[in-house]
């Protein structure tokens, strides 16, 4: 429980919410999940987001927009994700969480506590996917980014709304390896590939690794290997290096450093070649 909790509001448009979660001691609430868990002594506000008609999913031409509210697992059955993905995200999303919890968790709320071996966020790097959030201004910002700069991002109130995740055009392969304790646990490593190819020869390449630092990595090195060149398994050890290299991920209990590092360079090659078979 949240002890210290004085208050809680649950606005009606986005203004009122912005002001609200600016201050002191105040924060967004979603599904909950997270912040229950957390149990953090300084939250004393809860500004529920629920009422501010966020639980949508939107196919658009230009991709497919996402609102913050929706919960795991209505992303993981909406149509528009379950095509965009090639079908992967309901089963990667079922290693996120289980059932209880994808049913309570919502997008905004795993896009802002996610983690270094959220396997989600790793497939959205891949997709290149970007949020729109006010902080208080409306802003559209890169996953990359967001990843790397959160705290700045979302310091002194800003909140998450949307997500966008683009549609491509060409012939689209996505492919995913992970490694984990069971079949059906949240993976220890996992790699996304995203391919996509026109006459043979790969316009753009997307790669993403997590379990392999404190939060989910796109690989741009070891992209720019494969853009531009005819897809051909003879470059996946090159581009394989090149991600691996840098890597010095920190071991715990469910994996040393170095397995991580190796299974990184194993997954991803798998991940390739499952790309590369379901470019259509």
């Amino acid at each position: 429980m949240l002890s210290n909790v004085k208050a809680y509001y649950r606005p009606r448009d986005l203004h009122q919410a912005l002001e609200l979660v600016r201050r002191p001691g105040a924060v967004p609430l979603g599904g909950g999940t997270h912040l229950m868990a957390a149990r953090d002594e300084q939250v004393e506000e809860l500004v529920d987001l629920q009422g501010l008609r966020l639980s949508y999913v939107r196919a658009e031409p230009e991709g497919v927009r996402i609102g913050a509210t929706v919960t795991l697992q209505q992303l993981a059955d909406a149509p528009a994700m379950v095509e965009m993905t090639q079908g992967l995200i309901g089963p990667l999303v079922r290693l996120v969480a289980a059932r209880n919890i994808r049913n309570q968790a919502t997008v905004g709320g795993a896009l802002a506590t996610g983690g270094g071996e959220n396997p989600l966020l790793a497939l959205l790097l891949a997709l290149d996917a970007s949020l729109v959030v006010y902080a208080p201004e409306e802003r559209l910002v890169s996953l990359d980014s967001f990843l790397s700069y959160q705290r700045s991002v979302l310091g002194g109130g800003g909140v998450i709304v949307e997500l966008v995740v683009p549609r491509l055009s060409g012939a689209v392969g996505l492919g995913m390896a992970h490694v984990g304790r069971t079949p059906a646990d949240r993976p220890i490593v996992c790699a996304l590939a995203c391919l996509v190819g026109r006459e043979g020869r790969c316009e753009q390449a997307r790669l993403a690794l997590a379990g392999v630092a404190e939060r989910p990595l796109r690989l741009p090195r070891a992209e720019s290997v494969l853009q531009g060149r005819e897809v051909d398994p003879a470059l996946w050890a090159e581009a394989v290096r090149l991600a691996v290299e840098p890597l010095s991920p920190q071991g715990d209990f469910r994996g040393s450093g170095p397995y991580r590092r190796r299974m990184a360079a194993v997954l991803l090659r798998r991940a390739l070649e499952q790309a590369a078979l379901r470019l259509h």
